[in-house]
């Protein structure tokens, strides 16, 4: 994500991104871009709740914090439901969050420990224990908040899978979202899957099954935000929720300050092109790195982040004598100097192979580059024929081919490009890709879930 990825704990925090929360409450206004200062949310009280809340945790975890502080900033009163093991960051970088915290049972300990033994214990045993136990114990701490605020909306912000568990809360006004996942790799490439993706994926009905039978907590929500489509939504159903429960919404916002930069412009030839995020198997980083060998052109690629990947993928680039070819860049000290990076290239590259939704998507069409990615999950979604190019994933052959004639195509065509980055920021505003929009669509089902508690 831009801006916090790649940054070090150490660096100067987004708090003056967020208008410096420095106090317990704050009642200063939003900057809408699109539809100027907005104060909707002011009146309304939430108690939010999500296992991570982070800069510094990946994108679930950042996602969480944007909400609480994005609902902040336009006005609510919020209180933080979230695990311990942030509170060190967020007494740190943003005190003035309301916030409760979740401590580790020995029992969650034991299955974090059982699980980094065996990739399949983990998959179906620890993290669903792990998240069982989160569940439970947060929802005890949102009932003390309800205690002195029972007219708070409480929103589970994470975790975004349509599986994992949720608990009633009687009597209180839930939304869960947005929801996402039950995303898993395209039929010609699951053989790369792990073996915890194969596990959950042929377990899903019967996950499924169980959330019916013992877990009530999305049953009985009122509202089900969902990100992922009809596989989400598929995947809710086969657990008892309710088509009336559902509301369609854009899975994670983009800073409004991105829209105020100017749009990156093209024109000529550029043989840059970059991708960024974690560098995990299922990201694909590896197919743009084989892909460079059957370039017309020598494509330049910037590779932007870290993960478990990171050594595989610089001993690929050079067992295929691309070390001039490639740079990886693990991390920024300053995120404009990030956004500086990408500034320079021609498109962003992602063909990630299992993404629910793709938030680094959404900011390179808001910056204005064209986006080449697979035509599967949430990219699949979020990418025009007009903002970007959309490649099948029939076989790692053919992505190759295709990755390689995508770059070739916009290296040399400096219109193209320009047409797709000023039609990729347009749509990323039209289809409601800023925090402004997402927070002013949710605004509307906040006003109506508290007017039916009011009737009923």
């Amino acid at each position: 994500m831009v801006a916090w990825c790649f940054r070090k704990p150490s660096d100067e925090s987004v708090v003056a991104t967020y208008m410096n929360l420095s106090t317990r409450e704050t009642t200063t206004s939003a900057l809408d871009p699109v539809g100027g200062i907005s104060n909707e949310l002011k009146g309304l009280s939430f108690v939010l709740v999500s296992p991570n809340v982070s800069e510094q945790m990946g994108g679930e975890a950042i996602k969480s914090l944007q909400i609480c502080l994005e609902l902040t900033l336009r006005g609510a009163r919020v209180h933080q439901v979230t695990h311990e093991r942030v509170k060190a960051e967020l007494s740190r970088s943003f005190p003035g969050i309301s916030v409760s915290y979740v401590r580790d049972t020995w029992l969650q300990k034991l299955a974090y420990r059982c699980g980094t033994l065996n990739p399949l214990v983990e998959a179906v045993v620890s993290n669903p224990l792990i998240a069982i136990i989160f569940q439970r114990r947060a929802v005890r701490l949102v009932q003390a908040q309800l205690r002195d605020r029972p007219e708070s909306i409480v929103h589970f912000t994470s975790p975004v899978s349509p599986v994992l568990p949720y608990f009633h809360i009687p009597g209180a006004k839930v939304i869960v979202g947005p929801i996402n996942g039950n995303i898993h790799h395209p039929p010609a490439f699951r053989k790369r899957e792990t073996i915890g993706y194969r596990t959950q994926r042929s377990l899903l009905p019967l996950l499924q099954l169980i959330n019916r039978a013992f877990f009530r907590g999305k049953r009985q929500a009122d509202i089900l935000l969902v990100a992922g489509g009809e596989r989400t939504r598929r995947s809710l159903l086969m657990a008892g929720c309710q088509e009336n429960q559902f509301v369609d919404s854009i899975d994670s916002g983009v800073l409004d300050r991105l829209y105020d930069t100017p749009r990156i412009t093209h024109s000529g030839r550029n043989l840059r092109f970059v991708h960024s995020g974690r560098l995990v198997s299922h990201k694909g980083t590896d197919l743009i790195i084989k892909s460079l060998k059957r370039t017309k052109n020598a494509i330049q690629l910037d590779i932007i982040g870290r993960g478990p990947e990171l050594q595989k993928l610089k001993a690929l680039t050079r067992d295929l004598s691309l070390d001039d070819r490639v740079k990886f860049i693990e991390w920024f000290p300053d995120h404009r100097d990030l956004a500086a990076a990408q500034r320079r290239c021609r498109a962003f590259v992602f063909p990630s192979l299992a993404e629910a939704n793709g938030i680094v998507v959404q900011e390179a069409m808001v910056m204005g580059l064209p986006v080449i990615a697979l035509n599967w999950g949430g990219p699949s979604l979020l990418v025009t024929a007009e903002t970007g190019i959309l490649i099948e994933p029939l076989s790692e052959e053919h992505v190759l081919d295709k990755l390689a004639e995508a770059m070739d195509r916009l290296a040399e065509d400096g219109e193209l490009a320009e047409r797709m980055s000023s039609a990729g920021r347009q749509h990323a505003v039209d289809g409601g890709f800023l925090w402004s929009s997402v927070v002013r669509d949710w605004t509307r089902h906040y006003r109506r879930l508290l007017n039916s508690h009011v009737e009923s």
